[in-house]
């Protein structure tokens, strides 16, 4: 049986079946939508191929296609029963663990100890741990540790260096991000998971021309077709905001996020979060009823904390009925250790969009301390952050809406935060003791 880079057998004779299988796996791992089709394309080869029905479901779930990715993973499954005798062990058990995930994740590490290059199971499981961890209110520590045995067998692997780089710059570790950053893209430039990791440290080390030119560089000459795109979006449309120029980032915003244009997964919680900072900098007229819109047909969907509190933005801005609505959901996610952190932040929201600045000062400011159990990356989190001080200036309390963002300075270097500081220092100076 043919073998890929990590020494792993794929289950079939056919070579130009095992080719495609292996070029849809890399094109997985750079987030590159064109998997899909590589997955596709395998399975015309060898229809009983069930590695490569399990690699498209994953590939169809990343692009938000979930109806589609049950089909090929429900093909998984029946071919694993059927047919046992065309899978390795290996095989196995990676659809046993991306179909039927395990209580006890212990079961990826056993896995990635004897199988340090599956790198499928490896990526699946580093966001499961993420968002089980984020739920269970410990963080998403642990994928490193998840990462370990791949990253010694690999140690110059891009693939594995390219899942590390955000969790490293989200663990602190800035420098060693942006090498393994810098090394994944050395070898695979199209990688859109060390692209993200790499603009990440460049934004929390402050070096946002660095954020500019590179994304520059990234949106002239790279394939546009990924699961990311919309999101390096978002960071594009940041890198404007810093920069103080509100109307790029609007036209950032309306090229690539506006939910008229973009039908990522992420589309949502990006298209909220550039609209509710340019809401904060007092930008007037904002186009929300789109992005409202996708909020309502999406709600009632399996969803996260990161999800619903944009969703609370976006209904905030024009329906309360459905924020309501949200709101009740989780006043029943009695067993979510996150629950009270995420209504206090949509209760927060709500006051702020109805100019109830001291009652959003309030229910943002008793949770800011627990903000990373919304999860997403630190950049996220801050509009929790942003939204406390706005309220906090907005209700006469300049000097500690400024004490916050000082803070904050002492992890990122942000242009927008010095000038926002200097406005709340001065209105501060300006009121009568």
């Amino acid at each position: 049986m043919p073998t890929d880079r990590y020494g792993q057998r794929v289950s079939t004779v056919d070579p130009d079946a095992a080719a495609a299988y292996f070029d849809a796996v890399d094109a997985y791992l750079v987030l590159d939508d064109a998997a899909a089709d590589g997955f596709t394309k395998t399975i015309a080869l060898d229809p009983g191929l069930a590695v490569a029905h399990l690699g498209l479901g994953l590939s169809l779930a990343a692009a938000g296609r979930d109806g589609e990715a049950r089909e090929a993973f429900t093909a998984a499954v029946r071919l694993r029963r059927e047919h046992p005798e065309r899978l390795s062990p290996r095989e196995a058990r990676q659809i046993d663990l991306v179909t039927a995930p395990p209580a006890n994740l212990a079961a990826y590490a056993e896995h990635l100890e004897a199988h340090p290059g599956d790198l499928l199971v490896l990526g699946f499981a580093a966001g499961l741990l993420s968002g089980r961890r984020i739920a269970a209110g410990t963080g998403r520590e642990g994928v490193l540790a998840l990462a370990a045995a791949s990253a010694t067998a690999f140690p110059q692997d891009w693939a594995v260096a390219g899942i590390c780089a955000l969790e490293l710059e989200e663990a602190w570790q800035f420098a060693e991000a942006e090498r393994a950053a810098e090394r994944s893209l050395q070898d695979r430039p199209d990688n859109r998971a060390a692209c993200h990791g790499y603009v990440h440290v460049l934004h929390e080390t402050g070096r946002i021309g660095a954020v500019e030119s590179f994304l520059n560089g990234w949106f002239g000459t790279r394939h546009p077709h990924s699961p990311l795109q919309t999101h390096l979006r978002w960071h594009h449309a940041l890198v404007a905001l810093e920069n103080d120029d509100p109307e790029l980032g609007l036209r950032r915003y309306h090229a690539a996020i506006d939910p008229r244009v973009s039908t990522r997964r992420t589309t949502l919680v990006d298209a909220a979060a550039v609209l509710w900072r340019l809401h904060i900098d007092g930008l007037p007229g904002l186009p929300w009823e789109p992005v409202a819109e996708l909020a309502r047909a999406q709600v009632a969907g399996p969803r996260g904390a990161l999800f619903d509190v944009h969703a609370a933005l976006a209904l905030a801005a024009g329906d309360r009925a459905a924020l309501a609505g949200l709101r009740a959901t989780w006043e029943a996610e009695t067993a979510r250790p996150n629950r009270d952190v995420v209504l206090a932040v949509v209760d927060g929201i709500a006051a702020h969009a109805d100019g109830r600045y001291d009652v959003a000062a309030r229910h943002l400011g008793g949770v800011v301390a627990a903000v990373a159990l919304v999860g997403g990356s630190r950049l996220q989190q801050d509009i929790v952050v942003d939204t406390l001080c706005d309220a906090l200036a907005r209700s006469g309390q300049a000097a500690r809406a400024a004490d916050i963002l000082q803070d904050r300075k002492h992890r990122r270097r942000s242009r927008r935060d010095e000038r926002w500081i200097a406005d709340l220092r001065r209105d501060s100076a300006a009121v009568p003791r």
